[in-house]
């Protein structure tokens, strides 16, 4: 199957559907996913006091994975990138963390 290319506004927009979700003493995960485009999105939240259901809750933890890929990506924008490495067929190497020492030239 051929995955088709997005914008970024268009990738935003694609419908996820539930698909579990499980309650603990500590928290909650909920999961996330569109089939058609390989994406999954994997939400944690933890109670503010363990067992205490009245207590409130913490600040989400969320992660995203494409099908295929053994990376977790934190923001909507990485996994966009990585999906368009995989709809494309390329791979998008890290921007080199050394800079040139332009005095070196001189």
């Amino acid at each position: 199957m051929t995955l088709p290319e997005l914008t970024y506004e268009e990738f935003c927009k694609l419908p996820m559907q539930y698909y579990q979700g499980m309650r603990f003493d500590w928290g909650a995960m909920r999961l996330h996913r569109n089939d058609e485009h390989g994406i999954q999105k994997e939400t944690v939240t933890k109670q503010k006091i363990k067992g205490n259901i009245y207590s409130g809750w913490k600040d989400p933890d969320v992660s995203f994975f494409v099908d295929g890929d053994p990376r977790e990506f934190k923001t909507v924008d990485q996994v966009y990138v990585a999906y368009m490495e995989k709809v494309c067929n390329v791979a998008i190497s890290p921007a080199p963390t050394d800079t040139v020492d332009q005095k070196a030239g001189a």
